[in-house]
């Protein structure tokens, strides 16, 4: 958005200027998009935080155990078989892996702002009020569970 409006990236500000691509004049695009979920949420069936990567050729996700997830997308478009654990799949869960760690690098992301609790559910964590922590949520659902509000 910022490119957009002509502004140039913010010094310790993470993200990338995709205006160019946007408005036509470039069709260059990133290799690979990061994504993360920091908590388990039970509305889609998400256990636990994960991250992942995504290219044109592959998708890749794990927690902080390990693998979760690994699919071709050229082959398998709608995700129907998991990778994470085939010996066939080893070198190119090794590549993404590899990326995934440079992302962990580039962002930051040591795991350590991930919670357990179902926070996310029914809209407890912005329902009521704006939290800035799940802390700060949990404290206040305790002081609160007649507004649905406990995980």
């Amino acid at each position: 958005m910022l490119g957009l409006c002509g502004v140039r990236q913010i010094p310790g500000t993470q993200g990338t200027d995709f205006s160019s691509y946007l408005t036509g004049k470039s069709t260059k695009t990133p290799d690979s998009v990061y994504f993360q979920i920091f908590g388990p949420f039970h509305g889609d069936g998400t256990p636990w935080a994960w991250r992942g990567l995504r290219t044109a050729t592959h998708a890749y996700a794990r927690t902080q155990k390990g693998p979760w997830v690994l699919y071709d997308l050229s082959a398998d478009p709608f995700e129907q078989k998991n990778l994470a654990d085939a010996p066939e799949a080893r070198a190119i869960r090794e590549k993404l892996e590899a990326r995934l760690q440079q992302w962990f690098k580039a962002t930051g992301d040591s795991w350590k702002y991930d919670w357990t609790h179902l926070v996310e559910d029914s809209g407890r964590l912005y329902k009521h009020n704006t939290f800035y922590t799940v802390q700060e949520y949990l404290d206040w659902a305790k002081q609160h569970p007649d507004l649905d509000a406990a995980p």
